[in-house]
Formats: structure tokens, sequence, C-alpha cells
């Protein structure tokens, strides 16, 4: 049955009492975008599963087929039906003079034939006989006669008035007329009117003239055909072919898809929309629902509205034990225990970094006990960072600084010796002597707990106090504090070594585990530095980072304090630096390379050992290593 009105069309008032109104359609869906309302809440939309009665009410609730139940008058839903275009007002208009014209009048089998539509000679013609074929159009006002009939300037002012005024019930704005005419040939004369009339506006349009006892000029019917009784199936042969014994009818019954596909579509339009959620930690992921209140209230456990939402979290279902295990936070830990194997996949992401080539074409290597690179100016002269200032006495390496940086590579575990040697920094005696200066980068081995531990010290003899006409010195080292073991003035000799076994702790270390990896050291002495020793209460006494200049006074981080340790080591290893470069590091068989840095330029060259006391003294090296420039 056509609804156009705001009313739900139903058959006579609508009842608490079952009646004989069966189910005759289930399973329909409600979407946002239709125009369902509630009987009794016009205001309210919904949106929904529905089904439709035998009398054509529309009620919530998906249905089964064939059942009869109450009409409760809150579940009752009707379709709002509005024009979204003038063809869609004529379309409904033309209806409305159909319907007029079958209810005042009859038509004889001769009468439809000669209105209908078939196709003579390759064109469509008005009129057909029985063997002709019938012409159907999709909509009654494309016929040929209805195109004339319904396409006149009168016909047009009404649609047009029907649209511009949103009107929506018809039903009761249109009536036929029968007017006497001029009779014609002793024949009485009947014209047929439809008038429409809404308020002071009213329209009259002329849709037939009867003859006698025949119509002309009438308003096309050639979308209608009659059913005729025919014999052309023999009965006796159909009953061989034909089971005409029916025992039961069933309804069309879903598959398992159609089920599957209801339920999507059902929890699609029971998720309800998705929170917006707001970044509060700043880690790039939304954590805290900004609308909260709102989704919280648009949900089944905070009112109970047919258009109520799934509740989202089990926090929202606390207090609503009908809903408590139908969160979709349930549904989600529930989910998540049948995708293991979704969400547990272990990628491997391809290494898309460049492979870094060597640039250096070989390297020098120091294999040999007493092998050694010797720096000697020309002519025996001293070096730039020997030199004595002649305002105070003091060498220029303590007086400046200096800086040894060198690549290592260590070839065993145990192993240990010098790395650059200048002087005899390690000499016992504390007054002034020509042998009791100078400094020392050498390597340690450390054995702890049935593991070897190497690392790297710095040894500097430095100027001391000043006491009965006599200059003594100070030995100084790299090594810092660290968290059980204090800062002393040096840990390079006495209890200080011996009494801790885990002194390696307090020096930079190098793995012994890859034999394979090469070391970039740089050894550094700042004579500006701020070093002092402190009582057992400091905090720093075992804060490697003081010690390191990059913690100042006020325990503040920075680059550099200040204060801390003269004596400064840090390395690095090759694959870490090229890894923080963006290469992708191979097979670590390289080449690298040596440099002395000592804040002064100076002249070197390689020689073999010829007898004559070198300046520089030569490192006693008692373990395989490489240099490689």
């Amino acid at each position: 049955m056509a609804n156009y009105g705001t009313s739900q069309s139903t058959t006579g008032q609508v009842s608490n009492v079952v009646v004989n109104n069966p189910i005759v359609e289930v399973d329909l869906q409600a979407t946002s975008n239709d125009k369902f309302y509630f009987l009794n809440s016009p205001d309210e939309q919904y949106v929904g599963p529905y089904h439709r009665h035998e009398d054509g009410t529309l009620m919530i609730g998906a249905g089964v087929l064939g059942v009869n139940h109450e009409l409760k008058p809150d579940e009752i839903i009707f379709e709002e039906i509005s024009d979204e275009n003038v063809l869609q007002t004529r379309e409904r208009v033309s209806d409305i003079f159909y319907k007029l014209w079958f209810q005042s009048n009859t038509l004889s089998e001769q009468e439809i034939l000669s209105m209908q539509t078939t196709i003579r000679d390759g064109i469509k013609q008005t009129g057909r006989n029985e063997d002709e074929p019938l012409v159907f159009y999709k909509k009654d006002r494309n016929t040929l006669e209805s195109r004339k009939d319904l396409q006149g300037e009168t016909f047009e002012k009404i649609c047009q008035y029907i649209f511009d005024n949103s009107i929506i019930d018809l039903d009761d704005l249109f009536v036929i007329e029968q007017i006497d005419g001029v009779p014609q040939n002793n024949q009485n004369v009947i014209d047929y009117q439809i008038i429409f009339s809404h308020g002071n506006v009213q329209y009259k349009i002329n849709i037939a003239k009867k003859v006698g006892n025949v119509f002309t000029d009438v308003l096309n019917l050639g979308q209608l055909t009659k059913i005729k009784n025919s014999t052309r199936i023999n009965p006796e042969k159909a009953s061989e072919i034909l089971d005409t014994n029916i025992f039961e009818l069933l309804p069309n019954q879903s598959t398992r898809q159609d089920t599957i596909n209801r339920f999507f579509r059902d929890f699609n339009d029971l998720i309800g929309p998705k929170p917006a959620f707001q970044d509060v930690d700043g880690d790039g992921v939304g954590e805290s629902a900004v609308n909260y209140e709102q989704d919280e209230q648009s949900r089944i456990s905070y009112d109970n509205r047919p258009s109520a939402y799934i509740t989202r979290t089990n926090e929202q279902a606390a207090s609503d034990t009908n809903n408590q295990g139908k969160t979709i936070e349930s549904m989600r830990n529930k989910l998540n225990t049948y995708l293991g194997d979704v969400d547990n996949v272990i990628e491997t992401l391809e290494d898309d970094r460049p492979e870094y080539e060597n640039v250096s074409q070989g390297f020098l290597k120091i294999r040999k006990p007493n092998q050694a690179i010797i720096l000697k100016s020309p002519n025996n002269r001293e070096l730039e960072f020997q030199k004595i200032n002649p305002n105070n006495g003091k060498p220029s390496f303590l007086e400046d600084g200096f800086t040894v940086t060198m690549w290592v590579k260590f070839l065993s575990k145990t192993s240990e010796g010098t790395l650059f040697n200048f002087g005899n920094p390690l000499n016992t005696n504390q007054q002034n002597s020509p042998n009791d200066y100078g400094f020392r980068l050498d390597t340690k081995v450390n054995e702890y707990d049935g593991k070897y531990y190497r690392y790297i010290r710095l040894v500097v003899r430095d100027w001391g106090p000043f006491q009965n006409g006599k200059r003594f010195y100070r030995l100084r080292d790299n090594h810092f504090g660290t968290q059980g073991l204090n800062r002393f003035d040096h840990r390079s000799f006495g209890s200080n070594v011996t009494n801790y076994p885990e002194v390696h702790r307090a020096f930079p270390q190098i793995s012994t585990d890859n034999l394979d990896e090469w070391y970039f050291i740089c050894a550094t002495f700042n004579p500006n530095i701020s070093e002092s020793d402190y009582d057992s209460s400091s905090p720093w006494r075992q804060n490697s980072q003081y010690w390191l200049n990059h913690i100042a006074p006020n325990g503040n981080i920075v680059s550099n304090s200040g204060v801390g340790a003269k004596c400064k080591v840090e390395l690095i290893s090759r694959t870490q630096l090229l890894n923080a470069r963006g290469y992708k590091v191979r097979s670590l068989t390289a080449t690298s390379k040596l440099e002395i840095d000592l804040q002064s330029s100076f002249t070197y060259q390689i020689i073999e050992e010829d007898g004559t006391p070198p300046i520089v003294q030569p490192p006693v090296a008692n373990f395989e290593f490489e240099i490689m420039g």
C-alpha cells in the first residue's frame, strides 16, 4: 500500500489486541539515510531492523515470518515520504488520477484493449488487438496517451503547486465529477473532470468523455491488462510431472551467508560512532576520549532507548547487569584470542642501508714485541710539545695539553701493553728527575669472576707542589668514580688498584668477546680542567659523568663543565660509528689510521732504532695489536 503521509498506514486504529495480522516481511533494515520515525514520537528517527505486518503496519525488530503479536504503539514506526523533485510529484499525482478513475468506473475488456499500446509496423501505436503484443512502461505517465493527457499546462501547474508547498497527503485534495454535456447523434454525453482544491486554489482537468456507452478521449490505461483463464495446459499430462500433493508451505529460508551479512549489518548499525581521542602524553597515540560523556550517554547502559548503541567499555557497563560482557571492549578481548596468528607475526625487515666501502688501501701492523713507531724531530731537536716554557719551566704538553687518537684492534683477550708513550711517567720517584715526566696511553686487562675485562688508561706525570726547594710531581689518570667505586687522585699504583678487584669498572672498557672489531680511541689531557679530590660525603665521588666533564657544580648536564678529571679517554667501535652514519657493516677486515694531535705542529718520521737514545721512548709492547694508517 502506498504511504504518502506522515502517519502510519494501518487498518483501523492501533490496538493492543492480537488479531489475525501476521508478519509478512522480516529482516528489513532502516538506515540513517531513510526517514523512519516512531508513531508516538514523530520527531525521533529510528535506525535498525524492522518488519511489516499484513495490513502494512511497520514495527521495530527483525520479526519472525507468519507470527501474530500485539501491536505496541511505542514500537510502531512509519516512513515519512516527501518529494525530492517535481518528477516525483508528477508520479504521485498520476497515481491519484488512476486511483479515482478506477474507483468510479468499470471498463470492459474491449475498452481496455482500445487504450493499450502495441507495436505495429515498427512503431508504437495506441489500441491493440488480442493477438498483438502489449507494451509496458516503467512509469504510467510515459505511455503514449499519458504523455498527451498528463503533460498539459494545467497538470503541470498542479504538480508545481504541490511541490512548492511540500504537500504530502493528496487523497483528500482530488475529486472526480461527471458533467452532462451536449447530446451527440441522439446519445447522452458525459464529461469527466478531476478537480484539485487546496485553500483558495482550484484546478480542473478533463480526463474523459462518454458518448452513449462508449468512452472517448479517455485517460490512458495502457499499463493495464486483464487476466484470462486458459485451457492450454492439459491437467492429466501436468499431473504426471507435477506433484500436486502439498503437505507443508515453508517461507523462504535464509542461507548462512544471509545470516552473516545480517550480523555485520546489525553490528555496523549498533556499534555507534567512535569517540575522538586526544594524545595527552605526546607519544603520537590518542588515549583520552575528548567526548567521553557524550559517548557514554549514547550507549544502552546509560539509557535503554531504541536508538542506543552497544556499550563501549566494561567500565560503562559496571552498574548494568544486562550488558556486562556485552561491550565493545569485551568483544575486543574475545576476538584477540582468535587472532594470535595475525597479531603475533614477526616480520623480518630488510636492511637497506648501504654497505661501507673502505677508503684506505693498506695498513701498518705492529705485531711483535719492541716494534714501534718512533717520533723524532730533525737534527735531534725537541718536539714542539716537549719544549720548556722559559717563564715557569713547565713543558708544553703540561701547559697546553694534548690529544692522542688512534684506531686499534686487539688480537687476544689477555694481552696488555703500551699504545703510546712519551718519557717515563710511571717512575715512582716523586722528586725532580730527568726520567720522571711524560705521559702514557696503555691497555690493561683485569680478570674478575672468571672473565677478562680490557680497559684503556691514560697516565700523565703532572706538576705537584713545590716543597723544601724541590718540585714534587703528581700522577694523574683517566679513571672516574662509578657505582661502588670512589674517585681517588689516581688508580694506577698502590692499594687503589690491588684493593679493588673490579678496578676495570672505573675506566672505559673494550669488549674481549669480539676480536675482529676495531676501536677508535681518543685520549685527552686538559690542564684547564679544575680537578680536585672530594671527601667521602661528596655526591660526585661515584658519578662518572662528573669526572668526564659533563656535570657542572650546580648539577646541570653540559658538554664541558670545566671540572672533573684532567685526563679523559673516550672510545667508539667501528661498527657503532658506521651504524651512526647510516651504513650497514659487513666483515670487519678494514683499514684504520693512527693520528697524534698534540695541539702543536711537529715533524715526524719512521726510523729504525740505531742505538741512539731517542727523545721519545719507544713503547714496550708484549702483545699483538694492529695500527692501520
